[in-house]
């Protein structure tokens, strides 16, 4: 079944997620400010392995993480799903460990450039490195992936007025300058690292921290940077679903 955009109502909240596929159940946590919507190339190719479910976070207007992982455990269960594979990107990475604590939900956790310990990059290389990739997808024709991924960083930003939104932005801007080891050491599944040996967002030498941190995990460095699944969507998904087997 191809992915589409559905919705649910989770704590009185309108909350849209990607779904479609076949097979074991994988739940996909989205990097900020996007959505899944700017990963639907990647998630379409997991789907023909996996039953896809990709929730829009920033739809469940929470203040923190852990509120963030509190709904989506809801909506997965609302869902009729009891246990999945978790993939967590970026600041989805965060969440997704959140979630991982809990066992008997996570059958294996897949932990991508995650935010949460603190990052050696600068704003400016960061905002080279967004360009250097939007331009590549650009020249490849990929002209509407950026679109989905512009739309869906105004439409964040936008909702700032929000006072739940400004709290979780606060936490979001924190987590890249200040440890999250009680998170990452309490993880009970087993885990999977997929670090970008060129991310200059978090570097891989924050991979190799986590990797000590972490448990019944294993470190895996691939080719490329910190926006690889918008330009590289064929390559992403074959990793994911390497770790996951």
């Amino acid at each position: 079944m191809k992915p589409e955009t559905k919705a649910a109502v989770v704590d009185r909240r309108k909350v849209r997620y990607f779904h479609g596929g076949r097979g074991k159940p994988l739940l996909f946590l989205h990097g900020w400010p996007t959505n899944p919507l700017s990963y639907r190339h990647a998630l379409t190719l997991l789907a023909q392995s996996f039953t896809v479910y990709a929730p829009f976070m920033f739809d469940m207007k929470c203040r923190n993480v852990r509120e963030i992982a509190k709904s989506v455990s809801l909506l997965l269960r609302q869902l009729g799903i009891k246990k999945a594979a978790v993939v967590g990107i970026s600041f989805g990475g965060l969440v997704a460990s959140v979630l991982a604590k809990d066992k008997k939900f996570a059958s294996h956790l897949v932990l991508i450039n995650t935010a949460g310990v603190p990052r050696e990059a600068s704003f400016a290389r960061m905002f080279v490195n967004l360009l250097k990739s939007s331009t590549f997808m650009l020249l490849q024709g990929n002209a509407g992936h950026i679109i989905h991924r512009f739309s869906a960083s105004l439409k964040f930003f936008s909702s700032l007025r929000q006072p739940e939104v400004r709290e979780l932005f606060r936490q979001i801007r924190a987590s890249q300058h200040t440890h999250a080891c009680y998170v990452f050491q309490s993880i009970k599944a087993e885990t999977t690292l997929l670090w970008c040996a060129n991310d200059f967002l978090f570097p891989l030498a924050s991979g190799r921290q986590l990797h000590k941190m972490i448990k019944n995990s294993k470190l895996v460095v691939v080719d490329g940077d910190h926006y690889w699944p918008f330009h590289k969507p064929k390559h992403f998904a074959q990793s994911v679903i390497s770790a996951l087997k």
